[in-house]
């Protein structure tokens, strides 16, 4: 059965020199009706029809919407109706539906995510593109794991009854459910954090959760897929700031706590050690002031995120005193690391190291090792 919401669809072409909109299409996906504005045709009349066409529509739908088409259209026309109707981005649903591959099959692998039509100013056809990514993120997304639902159900709806009830009705006919209460979302927030996160910045995290909204969803989604290849979207960490401060926040900082499973777990040096290269300790030597292992302590100080620099003698070890930091920064973080080594043999040393360490995507570059 086709998938036919009672929305309209639209995208913009619009110049990069003047900021004016040359072109646009539209769709309507419960009647099939389509609108298509030419460059050179008058825009009044244009989107005057575009009015026209939403008319009797429950939301209003488009990839990277909120952020583009919508401000473009409010500045060409203020007194649009669309304007007034609820509002679904499909870019913003990416992330969460499809958090192992953001970018997927229908979506460009750059900075804003846009939309990979195959066909150049061409906005009808884009907006038929949207209505085929906002299917298949629905039946991604009806395959997720519960919690996770719940949870984003919660975070991306603060305004249920007004400009969010189209997503909240989306959300609703995914989970068979209304909006969760705060006790219920928190809930089930604290189940997904309580083994993938400190105890500590997770209950912090969970306190500002209602405040955190979109950030927090993306937080959550990421780390639904962790230890993967995936990465969180650049788009995301651009529009969205707060959510790579959360993924930091909640994995990668160290309570102190000895109580805290997952800090004891996965922001120790020793364990690090053990699980990336199997060795129980560090080299005993050299030592510093107070008799600990240079290794030990320079692999802690840059898991703890300090700044510092390491001088060792040759055959002491420096290698792993920034590959135990970068894997498991990137293991917790998804976060990649960058190495400069002059020396060519060194560089073919540490795509073996990585490699024996399960990590078989490490290139070198004119001198860059990345993951």
């Amino acid at each position: 059965m086709t998938f036919s919401p009672c929305c309209v669809s639209l995208d913009l072409e619009v110049g990069k020199e003047d900021g004016r909109i040359h072109a646009f299409g539209a769709i309507r996906a419960d009647t099939g009706q389509s609108l298509v504005r030419r460059p050179g045709k008058r825009l009044t009349a244009a989107l005057a029809a575009l009015d026209e066409l939403a008319d009797g529509a429950s939301f209003v739908l488009g990839h990277n919407l909120i952020a583009f088409d919508l401000p473009h259209l409010k500045a060409a026309k203020p007194d649009l109706r669309l304007l007034n109707l609820p509002a679904v981005d499909t870019l913003r649903l990416s992330p969460l539906a499809f958090p192992r591959n953001p970018y997927h099959r229908l979506v460009k692998h750059y900075r804003d995510g846009g939309l990979k039509s195959g066909r150049t100013n061409d906005p009808e056809f884009d907006s038929r593109l949207a209505l085929e990514v906002f299917g298949e993120q629905r039946q991604a997304l009806r395959s997720a794991d519960p919690d996770l639902l719940a949870a984003w159900h919660w975070l991306t709806t603060p305004e249920p009854q007004g400009t969010d009830r189209a997503l909240d009705g989306f959300f609703s006919e995914l989970r068979g459910s209304g909006r969760p209460s705060d006790a219920q979302a928190r809930s089930a927030i604290w189940r997904r954090l309580e083994t993938e996160a400190c105890a500590a910045y997770g209950r912090a995290a969970l306190a500002e959760a209602g405040r955190t909204g979109w950030p927090l969803a993306y937080a959550l989604a990421w780390l639904s897929v962790a230890g993967g290849n995936s990465v969180m979207p650049p788009w995301v960490r651009a529009q969205f700031r707060d959510a790579s401060r959360i993924v930091k926040t909640l994995r990668n900082s160290n309570c102190g706590d000895s109580g805290c499973d997952y800090c004891r777990t996965s922001n120790d040096p020793k364990q690090a050690l053990r699980r990336w290269f199997g060795f129980e300790d560090f080299r005993p030597e050299p030592i510093d002031e107070f008799g600990r292992p240079l290794q030990e302590r320079i692999v802690e100080s840059s898991m703890q995120g300090e700044s510092l620099l390491g001088i060792l003698p040759t055959g002491t070890g420096k290698s792993i005193c920034y590959q135990i930091p970068a894997l498991s920064r990137f293991d917790k973080t998804g976060a990649l690391t960058v190495v400069i080594s002059p020396l060519v043999a060194l560089m073919a040393d540490q795509v073996q190291g990585l490699a024996r360490a399960g990590i078989s995507s490490a290139v070198t570059i004119n001198g860059l090792l990345s993951l």
